[in-house]
Order: structure tokens, then sequence, then C-alpha cells
């Protein structure tokens, strides 16, 4: 009889793991959901006020320019704006070019980025991998961007 005992502890025990276990599988994804969305929407905002200077900087200058550090020199943003949050103070992306439309009219472009394994920094590894796959499949940019280097779009935002 103390042997059945023991094993009602045993199974108990294990029971109680893998109910511990599938709950953790379960809450896990919805808050690696509720904190991407979270820098998300950080990220965004800080997007918009580089696109806001770029736009500026184009009616002082006629092109956009390719440097962060331009648009501080010209203090269209803070220093601090130019660093992604969340990512260990690495910069955003930024490129600039222009091309010739197709009535020969130059089109100055823009594209300033940040991507998902920089803003979702400390998050779940395995997470992060999966939407950036799954962005690369689709053929979209693995994060959050505005603006596009080879096509015009009035430097629209990819998250819309």
């Amino acid at each position: 009889m103390n042997i059945d005992l023991k094993n009602n502890y045993i199974l108990s025990g294990c029971a109680l793991t893998l109910l511990v276990l599938c709950a953790l599988s379960l809450h896990r994804p919805a808050q690696f959901q509720r904190e991407q969305a979270a820098r998300e929407a950080v990220v965004k905002r800080r997007l918009l006020t580089i696109k806001t200077a770029e736009e500026r900087y184009k009616s002082q200058n006629a092109v956009y320019t390719g440097s962060l550090d331009k648009l501080v020199e010209a203090k269209l943003i803070a220093d601090s704006t130019k660093i992604i949050p969340f990512s260990d103070n690495k910069p955003f992306s930024l490129e600039a070019t222009t091309i010739i439309g197709k009535s020969g009219k130059q089109i100055p472009l823009m594209e300033c980025g940040a991507g998902y394994k920089d803003y979702l920094n400390g998050l779940d590894d395995d997470a992060i991998a999966e939407i950036t796959e799954k962005a690369n499949a689709m053929g979209r940019f693995p994060g959050l961007k505005i603006g596009d280097i080879n096509e015009p779009n009035d430097n629209a935002p990819n998250w819309r």
C-alpha cells in the first residue's frame, strides 16, 4: 500500500508538471504578441518622426539624405531619435537615392527601417526567426519601414 501511495504522488507530480508546461505554451505566444505590439508602437512613432524630418530636409535641399547624422546636424531630429528602441543602440537603416521617372523627371526616394531582430531584441528568438522568415517568404521587409528605395510610394509605411 505504501508503494501505491508513492506512485500516486509521482503521477500527480507528473500531471501537474504537464499542466504547467501546457499553460506556458499557450501563454508565451500571447505574451510575445503583446510585447511586439507595444514595441512596434514606439518604433512606428520614431519612424514617422524621421519621415517628417526627411520631408523637411527635402523641402530645403531638393533631395533626401541617407544620413541620420545630417538630420541631427540640421536640428530636424534629436540625436536619440536615430536609435532603434529596444535594440542595444543600433541606428535605423536609412537610404536615399534619386531615380528617373517615366517622364524623365528625377524623383528623390528614401527608405528608413528597423528589422524585427533589432527592435524585438531580448524576446523569444524562435518567434522572431519565424516572423522574419514569413516576411521574407512573402517578399516583404522583415520589420517596420517607411518609404521605398526602389519605387515611389510617397514614403508610405509598410504597416498599413
